[in-house]
């Protein structure tokens, strides 16, 4: 006799599966979130200065132009202070740095360490492994999480930058030793020298649970066994979700799974929103994601296109409560290949002033109406689907 299993017992196992092999939040925070580049780029320079004992930086894009200078001259001030700071940058995302900001930042005492460079004697893609994250530790006391590389695209008009839409996020308190090792993991295991040895500083933290506080923890991804801590995390957000579900993905290209648990959330009547790059650097990625709305719009969830300028964001909202701002993307390379790290927040207060970000954000952009959607052209049919069949390269 075949045993029958209830949807209720089938939603339990895989809430128990999503809660496996997970990192716990840790009390006692506070966090600021940093809307564009202006506020980002003045904490950033702020918060570096600011050190006392060590500083790493990771990053997918390092220009040698003026907001990459800009940041230089922080990072070898206090090098040249006696500070260790170590800073890892995407090997192919930074293939355009020069010579010289190299040169100038090894000369001051900075240890630097190109993540998986091109090479003639390794055939490397593209597509293929990349470090994503963008993030700051100091001290093991201070943290800064987002979407932001160090150059122009992200710098503010007023400070001579192209002003992209972007949004990370500034932790203060004993979560940060989360963030602190999977930088240490990632330099042990692709560190530049032998030699090297990443002090330690003084993180000693009172256990603090005042209003205002956040529980905090870091979730990267690296190998097997770990790449899918981001995604868990979103899905678990969203399939315990009563009220309200809002992200802003700068390339949002969900699998099945994903876009499913979304669909079950409306149907539960959980208001769906979510915010894609309508002006974006990647054309191709719009065209893919412009391939999964229908399903979406077809179950009443909100979709809409940002075109004010090009949208960088990582982030979500849910019920006002959990949020999460970070480097990864809702697609299949931040999924399973590059390497992500995300802040998972709750904090009533900093979700009110998510909410609210996206709120003006969604102002701003333009809504995806199903009847024109549904009328679009055959050759905008084809792009979609052309695209949305090559999603796992980009």
């Amino acid at each position: 006799m075949r045993r029958t299993v209830s949807k209720r017992s089938i939603a339990r196992r895989s809430l128990s599966l999503l809660r496996r092999r997970t990192i716990p939040f840790t009390e006692g925070n506070r966090v600021e979130l940093l809307i564009d580049g202006g506020p980002y780029f003045r904490k950033l320079v702020e918060t570096i200065a600011a050190a006392e004992h060590y500083i790493f930086l990771e990053v997918y894009i390092l220009a040698s132009d003026e907001t990459g200078w800009r940041v230089a001259r922080a990072l070898m001030e206090r090098a040249r202070a006696g500070l260790e700071v170590a800073v890892c940058f995407d090997g192919y995302g930074s293939i355009a740095l020069s010579r010289d900001f190299v040169d100038a930042l090894t000369e001051a005492g900075v240890k630097l360490l190109p993540f998986r460079p091109p090479s003639l004697f390794h055939r490397r893609w593209p597509w293929e492994k990349r470090n994503h994250r963008k993030t700051l530790v100091v001290d093991g006391r201070v943290a800064m999480v987002g979407g932001l590389n160090i150059s122009n695209d992200y710098a503010a008009k007023e400070d001579g930058g192209r002003g992209w839409r972007d949004t990370a996020v500034w932790v203060e308190g004993p979560a940060v030793r989360q963030l602190e090792a999977l930088f240490r993991h990632l330099w042990r295991r692709y560190r530049g020298r032998p030699s090297l040895v990443l002090r330690r500083g003084r993180r000693a933290f009172p256990m603090d649970s005042r209003p205002g506080r956040a529980k905090v923890r870091f979730l990267g991804n690296f190998g097997r066994r770990d790449r899918a801590f981001i995604r868990r995390a979103y899905l678990q957000a969203i399939m315990t979700a009563d009220r309200t579900i809002r992200i802003c993905n700068a390339y949002f290209v969900p699998d099945r799974v994903f876009r499913r648990a979304l669909i079950r959330a409306a149907k539960r009547g959980v208001s769906v929103e979510i915010i894609v790059a309508g002006a974006t650097d990647v054309p191709i990625v719009l065209w893919a994601s412009r391939w999964y709305y229908g399903r979406l719009l077809k179950h009443k969830i909100r979709l809409y296109e940002f075109h004010e300028r090009i949208l960088h964001a990582k982030t979500a909202v849910i019920d006002g409560q959990w949020v999460t701002v970070g480097s990864s993307n809702l697609d299949d390379l931040s999924a399973f290949r590059n390497l992500e790290v995300n802040a998972g927040i709750l904090c009533p207060r900093l979700g009110a002033e998510a909410d609210a970000q996206f709120a003006i954000d969604r102002d701003r952009s333009q809504r995806v109406d199903r009847a024109a959607w549904k009328s679009r052209s055959r050759i905008r049919r084809f792009l979609e689907w052309f695209f949305g069949r090559f999603r796992r390269i980009y």
